[in-house]
């Protein structure tokens, strides 16, 4: 998740030209869909007491939003990006919030400020990690894809790193299409490498031991 919100804006400025606040809007269908999914999965689990096939569905889902976005090319239509984008949040919608009720379902009473604040604690390092990983893949993708393709000096004199969405839009057309088709090379296939991982998730998931939810305070 904090990959796609890190580094698909930017991508939307690059590639397509986008404003920032138009490329912050598209990623709406994302961010929506996530809200509405959490919402309405909350809602059945609350209903019928269970959620562990929600989790493990929703895993699977992610990790096909993350291949889906893999296949994204620098001239792909912006609705297919959107839908690849809500697809993801869809997953994410039917997991994340799950995560916080089993931690706070499996503990007892004295126990769950201390498994809540746990859980929240590896999520956010997870989430550290993660943006650090894939910045530093993307970054050194970028370099090397730009020196094979151009002359370092193509882009400005601070190579990769100079390159902004106003500077890219300026560039003349031959070096702007090489640039443009770099940053998408350079980016999309990582989200291809994330796609184990999240089936890995599914598969920890399924050995998760589903109790019902507890009706009262377990002291």
């Amino acid at each position: 998740m904090f990959g796609a919100l890190g580094y698909m804006p930017t991508y939307l400025q690059m590639v397509t030209g986008y404003s920032p606040a138009e490329a912050g809007l598209l990623m709406i269908p994302m961010m929506g869909t996530l809200l509405i999914t959490s919402i309405i999965v909350g809602r059945r689990v609350t209903m019928a007491g269970r959620y562990k096939h929600f989790m493990v569905i929703g895993s699977i889902i992610t990790a096909a939003g993350l291949g889906l976005l893999s296949t994204v090319h620098a001239d792909s239509p912006i609705v297919f990006v959107c839908l690849y984008l809500g697809v993801m949040g869809l997953g994410l919608g039917s997991t994340m919030q799950l995560l916080t009720l089993v931690a706070q379902n499996s503990f007892p009473l004295r126990a769950v400020g201390t498994a809540t604040a746990g859980q929240n604690y590896f999520r956010q390092v997870g989430a550290t990690l993660g943006s650090a990983v894939i910045g530093s893949l993307f970054a050194t993708r970028l370099t090397t894809i730009l020196a094979d393709k151009m002359p370092a000096d193509a882009v400005g004199e601070g190579g990769s790193s100079s390159l902004t969405p106003a500077l890219v839009s300026q560039l003349p057309e031959p070096i702007h299409t090489l640039v443009v088709e770099s940053y998408n090379e350079a980016l999309m296939p990582l989200f291809l490498a994330l796609v184990p991982l999240a089936l890995l998730a599914t598969v920890f998931l399924l050995f998760v031991k589903e109790k019902a939810l507890a009706t009262t305070l377990e002291r």
